[in-house]
């Protein structure tokens, strides 16, 4: 009888092993996907062969999306349970759902609604599955495959550089593989960040070689915004990574300064931005946009017109209803994703949306004791450059945008890696949920019987901590 338990043990052991291989190499190859589907999408037969029109209903786009929900189920869950979407999300994801109800085109809007919770839900399951070290490294193969990709295509192909039949303010920019030079400049921007930050064990000629390229990728496409910002959250990542989070009741003091010195340059600058803004050619035309999105922001304030019922939703979107210059007619989006937000779900929904995705993000972060300086830093660069980089490009929980999917990339890691590390974070989320009567829903569930996953999540664990001792790819730090 000695001799069968420890076959038995072993033999399970085994089995656990394998299947979490299984995951991981499903939960990559969804990662991958996605990312590719993010980055390149289906530029090769959209934006180069097809019309705006027939654009819009793009088959391939819809099979890529259907593969890769497809596929992650397919992963065994019994080895461990998978990675619960957190409750923040969720709530902001029913929010606009709740908006849809007064929406324009609702059917319209629901798709769009549903491809966004797609893919936070694929990111959730990824990263869950994969593990923090598994799925930068990963997202750092992906952005330096593409980067690659661009070179190519501007050395090799007339679509890699804009040409006169697109506008005239891009002629000669670089874009590569991506649809537009800004997108472009995001991805260099956003390579620069994956490989300045938490590179540890990438060669230091990798890393040169990557800084060239991507930063002179950058330079050609002109993409002014993704410069700008890129800088910006090199400073705060570099910031982050001298942080100590030991020190944290630094941190309301450090903000307020921020926001009182911001508050200063704003009213000695007050009347140059002014002349700015009534001026329509100024910041790319973009100051033609936004004054039209406070007029419409300022007669629905507290509802909007329900999310994604504003742009492109066909001849019934507000925006012919405001204007018919070429806004009306050429402009896909407002170039501030805190407008379009404004505009879409209204007040509450864009101070939702700032506490999920930003502010709740980065308390976790700095919150968190055990979270590597290195990997503290990368994580900041991202929430910093995509918030600011939707300043003057629209992204924020849009669908499968560039910035977007980074944006959520790192919300949903720092979820992860926070939820594994002592810190006063789970404090705040205890009272939170405490308020919200969040703990006696819980607490229902519990008495109904329905703390199955629990239940499988401790015999996990202890399994884990047998048979599969900590690795890298596994560790927060």
């Amino acid at each position: 009888m000695a001799r069968v338990l420890p076959s038995r043990a072993k033999a399970a052991a085994d089995i656990f092993q394998l299947q979490m291989r299984r995951r991981r190499l499903i939960a990559g190859t969804g990662l991958v996907l996605l990312l590719l589907l993010t980055l390149i999408g289906t530029t090769p037969w959209q934006s180069w062969t097809m019309t705006d029109a027939d654009a819009q209903g793009d088959i391939v786009r819809q099979v890529m999306v259907l593969a890769i929900v497809a596929i992650l189920p397919f992963a065994p869950s019994n080895a461990r349970p998978p990675m619960a979407v957190p409750w923040s999300l969720l709530i902001l994801l029913g929010y606009c759902l709740l908006t849809l109800t007064w929406a324009i085109e609702p059917m319209v809007a629901l798709r769009r609604l549903a491809f966004t919770a797609v893919v936070v839900w694929v990111l959730v399951r990824c990263i869950g599955d994969l593990g923090a070290v598994r799925s930068l490294n990963i997202t750092r193969a992906v952005l330096l495959f593409v980067l690659i990709v661009c070179y190519g295509m501007v050395w090799f192909s007339p679509f890699g550089v804009h040409s006169p039949f697109d506008s005239t303010g891009v002629v000669g920019d670089w874009r590569g593989i991506m649809p537009h030079k800004n997108e472009a400049g995001a991805l260099c921007a956003l390579t620069l960040l994956f490989f300045i930050f938490d590179r540890r064990a990438i060669p230091v000629w990798l890393c040169a070689a990557v800084y060239a390229g991507a930063g002179y990728f950058l330079v050609m496409s002109s993409s002014r915004t993704s410069l700008g910002v890129f800088f910006v959250a090199l400073a705060a990542g570099a910031a982050a990574g001298l942080y100590n989070p030991r020190h944290r009741s630094a941190i309301l003091p450090v903000a307020l300064i921020l926001a009182v010195g911001a508050i200063g340059l704003l009213g000695m600058y007050l009347g140059v931005i002014a002349d700015l803004l009534d001026d329509p050619t100024s910041f790319s035309g973009r100051a033609a946009i936004w004054p039209l999105l406070l007029e419409f922001a300022s007669e629905q304030l507290w509802t909007g017109a329900g999310y994604g019922s504003f742009w492109q939703i066909g001849p019934l979107s507000p925006i012919y209803t405001l204007t018919d210059g070429w806004v009306a007619t050429a402009a896909s989006h407002g170039h501030n994703g805190y407008l379009d937000l404004l505009v879409t779900i209204g007040l509450p929904g864009l101070i939702l949306a700032l506490a999920v995705l930003l502010v709740w993000p980065a308390l976790r972060l700095l919150y968190s004791y055990s979270i590597a300086p290195s990997r503290r830093a990368l994580l900041m660069s991202i929430l910093v450059f995509c918030a600011a980089h939707n300043m003057s490009e629209s992204s924020l929980f849009d669908r499968a945008k560039v910035v977007n999917v980074f944006l959520l990339f790192a919300v949903v890691l720092i979820h992860r890696i926070s939820s594994q590390s002592m810190g006063r974070h789970h404090a705040l989320r205890d009272r939170l949920a405490q308020f919200t009567g969040r703990d006696q829903l819980l607490g229902l569930r519990r008495r109904l019987g329905r703390d199955a996953r629990a239940r499988q999540s401790q015999d996990a664990a202890r399994w884990a901590a047998r048979r599969e001792p900590a690795s890298q790819e596994d560790s927060i730090a």
